[in-house]
């Protein structure tokens, strides 16, 4: 990976040294995997971690000044040693992510250093992905689909939660790191809840069955969703249909140069035109990579400019109380007029 880039265009974009401290943003940064690092963007850049990771940062982060501190420690008297040799009065801190604790700590730590915000600077660059992160993430994809597939081939009946288990089994044996996140299993009126978590409840075979999942390679996650309703009663089936359109109107106007917010109206439109605007209660999509959800989300507001390099999810749904839920969810890399879908399953699989 190349991290060195990365922390190039992010000091580049931000103008002066930042502290970064949120774990996933010093992973993109260093390729560090531990539990405990901080970093000081600047050049040169220096790394500070406990003991427990000396060998293990070396190995990972050998291009960044590497400072060790004690366990249960604060690394906060080290970095003001840095802050002043380097005659830094300037530091940016991450506004999004920084608690109220390691503010103070970091004032009364760093007398005389400037603390600004900065919001968002990491993110920011993450939101393009290199081709590197795409085919980590196209592996993913390949794996979650396979995993699916192949549970749902030989699947002969039980509770949400056996099928959650077995799907992610699948993944992780498949070669996968982890699944994305929680696989979420919802049948017959519990798929009306967008983010139900998977129950003991029995899956009717003749009720919607929802699964929503993703697979995690070397840290880069993917996410699709599909809906069974081919043996659901026929309401269903229409919401199915609905959505399918909603999905194929989203992506027939994503490409670099749209906002955001057009891509989500779309899919709204036809939602609400379907008599289900007011079921479809979440954003169309979201970006990911090192996290299941990243910047730029596809939601209404969102004045984010699509590029070339982004990887997102289309996902419209339409939530019916009492009845059941649908939602469609595929996985797509914006290319330089277009996208590509990284999703080969059937929207409506069989």
């Amino acid at each position: 990976m190349r991290h060195r880039e990365r922390r190039e265009r992010v000091l580049a974009a931000v103008g002066h040294p930042v502290l970064v401290t949120e774990p996933t943003n010093v992973r993109y940064l260093t390729g560090f995997t531990g539990s405990n690092g901080q970093l000081l963007l600047d050049d040169p850049s220096f790394f500070f971690t406990d003991g427990r990771y000396a060998t293990q940062s070396s190995e990972q982060v050998p291009d960044c000044e590497r400072v060790l501190y004690e366990q249960n420690t604060s690394f906060v008297p080290r970095l003001g040693e840095i802050l002043s040799a380097s005659g830094i009065g300037e530091l940016g801190l991450e506004a999004s992510h920084v608690t109220v604790q390691a503010l103070r700590t970091l004032t009364d730590g760093l007398p005389g250093v400037r603390l600004v915000e900065t919001t968002r600077s990491v993110e920011r660059v993450r939101m393009l992905k290199e081709p590197e992160e795409v085919e980590l993430i196209r592996r993913a994809q390949v794996i979650a689909e396979s995993a699916l597939t192949g549970v749902m081939q030989r699947w002969q009946g039980g509770t949400e939660l056996d099928l959650a288990l077995e799907l992610e089994w699948a993944v992780r044996t498949s070669g996968a790191d982890a699944v994305s996140f929680e696989v979420i299993v919802a049948s017959g009126p519990r798929s009306a809840l967008p983010h139900a978590r998977p129950s003991r409840e029995r899956i009717d075979p003749d009720a919607v069955l929802l699964v929503d999942m993703g697979a995690r390679v070397q840290g880069y996650c993917s996410d699709m969703t599909r809906t069974w309703t081919n043996r659901a009663p026929d309401p269903m089936r229409d919401v199915h249909a609905a959505v399918v359109e909603a999905l194929e109107a989203a992506l027939a106007v994503l490409r670099p140069g749209v906002l955001a917010a057009d891509v989500d109206r779309e899919a709204r439109e036809v939602l609400s035109r379907a008599g289900y605007g007011e079921a479809f209660v979440h954003s169309t999509g979201h970006s990911l990579g090192l996290d299941i959800h990243e910047q730029p989300r596809l939601a209404g507001g969102s004045q984010t400019v699509l590029e070339e390099g982004m990887v997102l999810t289309v996902e419209p749904g339409a939530y019916l109380p009492g009845l059941g839920g649908v939602r469609v969810e595929d996985l797509v890399l914006v290319t330089s007029d277009g996208y590509e879908n990284l999703t080969s399953l059937p929207r409506q699989p069989v």
